[in-house]
């Protein structure tokens, strides 16, 4: 039986979305969630929506520390009832097996605002190699700080640690921020509720480390 070009791509597309689940499902634990990140880096990469606003960063590693600097963040989504946000930015490193040692710094909340102003820097003890290590990034998280309720999700942005000054090029004379462009990153949530990833990692009820990360990933999709 000849299958007509529509059919046949829709056939391939089955196939390979069904090999691709067994793959997942023979993958461990670790190694998914480096993949889940990995494509959140290249979802990154190809965004242009600014629906959940923009965040601006620096960064740049020299002599065994990552630099980071937090500028600020414009438009970020209202997640108050006062038509406004308290916004934070929490920086952690990854892969977490890389990085395991680095604990996520976070900066100041800044009060009922859409466009809150940062301008704090952080520093993390990393070495030029687990930098250059595969999937090595940077997540920023934007939250908005509740008092009596637990603080919301206002969106995520990746920065690859290969890309920035002194890791890119192995230029050891920045010291500092001076000259150095700003990076704006659009900020997202995770657009596919079924992300097969994650609902590889859901079946895995044994597992902590699995249903922690699934639960931590539920909260940052994207309302429909």
């Amino acid at each position: 039986m000849r299958l007509e070009p529509s059919s046949l791509v829709l056939f391939l597309a089955t196939y390979w979305n069904v090999e691709q689940r067994l793959q997942y499902h023979k993958t461990d634990t670790e190694r998914l969630v480096s993949l889940y990140y990995l494509q959140r880096l290249q979802d990154q990469a190809n965004t242009e929506s600014t629906e959940y606003g923009v965040l601006s960063v620096r960064a740049y590693f020299n002599h065994d520390s990552l630099c980071v600097e937090v500028l600020n963040a414009r438009d970020v989504i209202p997640l108050d009832p006062n038509g406004f946000s308290d916004p934070f930015v929490i920086i952690e490193l990854l892969p977490r097996k890389v990085f395991a040692h680095c604990a996520e710094q976070q900066t100041n909340v800044q009060k009922k605002t859409l466009n809150p102003m940062f301008d704090e820097c952080f520093e993390f003890s990393v070495t030029l190699e687990q930098c250059r290590s595969e999937g090595a990034m940077i997540l920023f998280t934007v939250m908005d700080h509740d008092v009596l309720t637990f603080n919301d999700f206002a969106g995520e942005a990746f920065l690859a640690l290969g890309s920035i000054p002194g890791v890119a090029d192995n230029n050891s004379s920045i010291d500092n921020f001076h000259g150095l462009k700003q990076v704006d990153l659009n900020l997202m949530h995770q657009k596919n509720k079924n992300h097969p990833i994650l609902q590889t990692l859901e079946t895995r009820v044994a597992e902590k480390v699995a249903q922690d990360f699934v639960k931590k990933q539920k909260q940052r999709v994207a309302a429909t």
